[in-house]
């Protein structure tokens, strides 16, 4: 599903003083607010046995299988809101999202975002899902380093316990905006494993280290019991309203 994204293999590492609790945050050192857009369609499919009653049978007569399929959509938009408030000497930042929907919102929670683009934040306080989504857009080590020139390629493993890769390519490189494709084709085993794909754009600003558009389309399955399959189709955009560190 889509909440059990890449973010999935981040280690849930908390107790040092950098995780205190939101509340306790000092003055952010930088806020970027996102306009946030979000809808998913879900299938439900179960394979059962057929049984009915007739005239020429006793009831209860098993007369075969079938599949009963129940469909479902959400949506919702609304505003997510983070605050940087400490930044590590190993380019790790440590943020407070939150976010602020029309169906859905949760206040301030403490996050890690590793160079890498790892989460680590509290299991007991999940994420909204366009968090879980846009804030690994946010490490410091998303392109530090890489040709961001208009072709460039490269591709990154997923960690355990997810399987898989990420591929970049940069589409186009507009001043400092480079426009980056991205595509994923992850595996986690497991009783919750899930197979999914995704498929993204995002506008990026390379000098603020941030995306300024995030349009992500995303396809999940899991088995949910040996005769069920859960299917589910997100589609997410995440628009850049404002950042302090914009340039005036």
């Amino acid at each position: 599903m889509i909440q059990r994204s890449i973010v999935a293999a981040a280690a849930f590492v908390l107790g040092s003083a950098a995780f205190a609790r939101a509340a306790d945050a000092p003055k952010p050192l930088r806020t970027l607010v996102y306009a946030i857009q979000f809808s998913a369609q879900t299938k439900n499919a179960e394979q059962t046995s057929g049984f009915t009653g007739s005239d020429s049978g006793p009831s209860g007569t098993a007369v075969g299988h079938g599949v009963v399929e129940r469909n479902s959509t959400a949506s919702d938009d609304g505003t997510l809101t983070v605050n940087v408030v400490a930044v590590s000497q190993d380019a790790g930042l440590v943020v407070d999202a939150a976010f602020a929907g029309k169906i859905s919102s949760h206040p301030p929670i403490r996050v890690a975002i590793f160079a890498d683009g790892r989460l680590s934040f509290d299991p007991q306080k999940p994420l909204a899902a366009p968090a879980a989504r846009l804030l690994p857009l946010l490490a410091r080590g998303f392109v530090a380093g890489r040709d961001v020139s208009a072709g460039s390629t490269w591709k990154t493993e997923l960690a355990a316990p997810a399987k898989g890769s990420l591929t970049y390519r940069v589409s186009e490189l507009n001043g400092e905006v480079a426009t980056i494709v991205m595509d994923g084709d992850i595996k986690v085993m497991g009783p919750r494993g899930y197979d999914e794909t995704d498929h993204a754009t995002t506008a990026y600003a390379t000098d603020r280290l941030c995306p300024v558009r995030f349009d992500l389309t995303a396809r999940s399955r899991h088995q949910a019991s040996a005769d069920q399959y859960v299917t589910e189709n997100a589609h997410l955009t995440a628009t850049l309203v404002s950042d302090t560190f914009a340039k005036t």
